[in-house]
């Protein structure tokens, strides 16, 4: 019996000193209220991807580097890696947070054969988006699409 009452004495202290804080406040009134979510769902209005000038960067960049060249199959690997890295670099300056951004760009020879291409993507249709633009002279095609896909 008397371990039974010292173990109810041991109850009564621990269960007093956790209703009592160091200032005699209980703990109901030092709480705070808790701070709003950091994760953002969606992009914000304005902050959503800019597809009128990511389109207007994809021309400019590529008329600035095939404008007056013939299609050179030595070359056209290193012409589509300069468009995509400057398409991408400028992309990245217009600073759309939290969006991931994808370039593709591809250069074939104009030979008189038609072309089919097809995208397929699984996305967000109300945050993600893409982008496409045609430069062709006598002797090439050059395609380029950038994809914009926001990170939740």
């Amino acid at each position: 019996m008397a371990d039974d009452d010292e173990v109810a004495e041991e109850a009564e202290v621990v269960a007093n000193s956790g209703t009592e804080s160091v200032t005699g406040l209980s703990p109901i009134e030092t709480e705070k209220p808790l701070a709003p979510p950091k994760y953002e769902i969606r992009p914000g209005l304005g902050e959503k991807f800019q597809c009128q000038n990511v389109r207007d960067i994809i021309s400019s960049t590529m008329k600035e580097q095939l404008m007056g060249r013939q299609y050179r199959a030595d070359q056209a690997p290193k012409w589509a890696k300069l468009i995509a890295n400057a398409v991408r670099q400028r992309v990245q300056e217009l600073d759309m947070n939290r969006y991931k951004i994808l370039v593709q760009s591809t250069i074939i020879e104009m030979k008189g054969a038609g072309v089919k291409c097809a995208q397929r993507c699984i996305w967000d249709p109300e945050t993600d988006d893409y982008v496409g633009d045609l430069y062709r002279n006598d002797t090439m095609l050059c395609y380029t699409i950038v994809y914009g896909v926001y990170i939740y």
